[in-house]
């Protein structure tokens, strides 16, 4: 096992943490296939990135299967949150503003366990229990990353200090070089491995989140749980002149990808003001129409990426906004945290149709992930990122890197930028209607601009994002062979090989 920022192989895995990279290697080395691998990862992110992805969360997997008899088959595997049935005609969120709104009254019905029982039924060579290994030794114990010591601090300074409590025992943040436990979660998550997703959702660990759900102020009840169920689907397919692209589709946002991509062309370098000026006034326009017309957006997110030796390749997009940016509510007794999509994807506002509440309806996501293909045969990738609102814009440049030949390295670590409202990351829906601007790091051409295509230029020294990618940037015969992985240095993650 070699780690590295990219790493080249037939089987591999890229995460956020190397914990969770090294918990898919385990499941390739086992035996399972590239699906196995990206949820081992995701399932041991779930400790080891705790205030940014979970159970109560949502998720949804990607698969592409180059070797299908059939020709490229990409399926999507959907565990979207819903919104609580008693949520029906009623807001019961803080009034709108930002920072985005707290508190168990916005927290979802999560659907993640379910997207990934979906994808590993189809797709899955272990045993659902082996799935849990990584998770279950990083809650035993493991020491805090500087990366996990910073978004630590943020929840504290959050005033979050009650969810710290209640998931690791103490409402301190812990600093870098720490060892912690997660002693509640572990339990929950043993619970899972041992007798599947059914515990969560209709066993003894769902009547312990309903009675904490009525205690603290949640809506989420037997019903919720009970009624939640995975959407399976084929990828939404999108053919531009030098590539073909396959997104997760609604409720995800991600068909925006495409739309920037044809906007710019296939030369324009992502960094350019060339590209910048074609896509950022379109990116405004598109995501202001998922708010009027559904499906809408936003949250702290996680990205697993795997691939197999026959060729499989998975990636697991996985996101809770639930400790760090979200919601703040940890179910007591169960450590599970969850997110706030009710109160930050959601509005009342008579100008944005597609995000006003129902109840019981899949909420609108942030969460994208895509599998891009040359037309020409010579080369795939498939690859996902955080970053909420940004999502579609990143993967538009990280694709733009692919089509012109990028190394993949370099296609997980480029400059980043965005455009988003109220000066905030997490800016949809909320924002509509107030000043949009465009954020860049060092590396974008037009970064020390004034003004970009009527935004203002913010620069920043790091605008975030740990994209994970695998590619055949130079595939012949299906390429898996020759296959490179990468983990976006953001991340603080790490990818690694099957030797």
């Amino acid at each position: 096992m070699r780690i590295a920022g990219s790493v080249s192989g037939s089987a591999g895995v890229a995460s956020g943490h190397r914990l969770a990279s090294q918990a898919g290697i385990e499941a390739l080395r086992s035996g399972g296939s590239a699906v196995d691998a990206a949820l081992a990862a995701a399932f041991t992110q779930w400790v080891v990135n705790a205030p940014q992805s979970g159970p109560g969360g949502e998720m949804v997997v990607l698969v592409a299967d180059g070797g299908s008899p059939s020709g490229e088959v990409v399926e999507v595997y959907g565990g979207w949150s819903r919104s609580p049935l008693a949520a029906a005609g009623s807001n019961g969120a803080e009034p709108e503003g930002w920072p985005p709104t707290s508190g168990p009254h916005n927290a979802v019905v999560p659907g993640s366990l379910r997207g990934a029982e979906a994808a590993w039924r189809a797709h899955g060579r272990l045993d659902w229990t082996e799935l849990f290994n990584g998770a279950g030794a990083a809650a035993a114990g493991h020491v805090v990353t500087a990366r996990m010591a910073d978004v630590y601090r943020r929840v504290q300074d959050r005033g979050h200090t009650q969810a710290l409590q209640r998931m690791l025992g103490t409402g301190t943040a812990p600093g870098q070089g720490a060892t912690i436990r997660l002693p509640e979660l572990a339990t929950t998550l043993e619970a899972v491995a041992q007798r599947g997703p059914d515990a969560f959702y209709r066993g003894e660990l769902a009547d312990r989140l309903v009675a904490a759900a009525a205690e603290d102020g949640a809506a989420l009840t037997h019903d919720d749980l009970n009624a939640v169920q995975a959407t399976v689907e084929p990828a939404q397919r999108f053919e531009l002149e030098d590539v073909v692209v396959w997104v997760t589709p609604a409720p995800s946002q991600a068909t925006i990808t495409p739309a920037l991509l044809s906007a710019a062309g296939p030369g324009a370098d992502p960094a350019s003001r060339e590209y910048a000026e074609a896509t950022a006034p379109l990116t405004e326009e598109r995501l202001t129409e998922f708010c009027r017309r559904g499906p809408a957006l936003p949250s702290g997110t996680a990205v697993a990426t795997a691939l197999d030796r026959r060729g499989l390749s998975a990636t697991v997009v996985h996101s809770l906004a639930g400790v760090q940016f979200g919601t703040g509510w940890v179910a007591g007794g169960t450590g599970v945290a969850f997110s706030n999509r009710v109160g930050t994807a959601l509005s009342d506002r008579p100008d944005l149709p597609g995000c006003n509440r129902r109840g019981g309806a899949v909420l609108p996501h942030t969460l994208s992930a895509a599998h891009v293909r040359r037309r020409d045969g010579s080369g795939w990738m498939t690859l996902a990122t955080p970053g909420g609102d940004r999502q579609v814009q990143w993967l538009a440049q990280a694709i733009q890197r692919f089509r012109q030949g990028a190394d993949t390295a370099d296609i997980a670590a480029g400059p980043r930028w965005f455009v988003c409202p109220t000066g905030d990351r997490f800016g949809v829906p909320a924002g509509i209607g107030e000043p949009w601007y465009a954020f860049a790091e060092p590396g974008i051409e037009w970064r020390d601009d004034a003004r970009l295509a009527g935004y203002e230029v913010r620069p920043t020294s790091n605008v975030g994002g740990g994209l994970q990618v695998v590619a055949a940037p130079h595939a012949h015969d299906g390429g898996h062979r020759n296959a490179e992985l990468a983990s976006d240095p953001r991340s603080g993650g790490a990818a690694l090989i099957l030797r």
